[in-house]
């Protein structure tokens, strides 16, 4: 189902009963997540050539969760921010910034953010939440990156969608324990 010759790609941590957001932050911190996050968003240098665009990967996210990463764009990644906010760009100091767009639908964020990543030789766009992004966006997603966390978050307020029927488990990593939060996660990927 690629767009425009790219997968789209998510990638989120969830609870068991789905949350992945409290109060616009993680409701955990588990630092072996936050890590395979950026290693899957971020293509290492040995894959691209000197010659390359310096830009390592593209992500897509909603105005919410933008803010949550301190309304700073990610290092190395391009991210085009999702608001209804005519005047965001302008808000947030982004205005002529390489490494942030900020758009106003899913569907110009797909197009712009695909455009650019055949630019730049990158094969994925990543969708980094939150919520209704995701929601939004999984008609068109080819790969999703989930973090299981094994733990019930009775007042989330950001919940992760059903998965549809036609994604298949492709691969699953061993369970892990996070001695700071003393929670176990475990990585699984789904392909379409």
């Amino acid at each position: 189902m690629s767009y425009a010759n790219t997968q789209v790609a998510q990638i989120a941590a969830i609870s068991s009963n789905r949350c992945i957001g409290k109060g616009n932050e993680l409701p955990w911190h588990i630092s072996a997540d936050l890590q395979h996050f950026k290693k899957m968003t971020t293509r290492s240098d040995a894959q691209s050539s000197q010659t390359e665009s310096t830009v390592q990967g593209i992500v897509i996210m909603g105005r919410k969760t933008f803010e949550s990463m301190g309304s700073k764009p990610l290092p190395k990644r391009v991210s085009f921010i999702i608001t209804s906010q005519l005047d965001y760009a302008e808000q947030k100091g982004l205005v002529g910034r390489d490494n942030a767009h900020v758009v106003h639908n899913l569907d110009d964020a797909l197009t712009q953010a695909a455009s650019l990543a055949h630019g730049v030789h990158l094969d994925t766009i990543w969708v980094i939440g939150g919520e209704r992004v995701f929601n939004d966006a999984l008609m068109y997603t080819d790969r999703i990156e989930l973090t299981h966390v094994d733990t019930e978050i009775s007042d989330g307020d950001a919940f992760y969608p059903e998965l549809p029927s036609d994604f298949n488990v492709v691969k699953e990593s061993e369970q892990m324990h996070n001695d700071k939060s003393d929670l176990n996660f475990y990585f699984v990927s789904y392909q379409r």
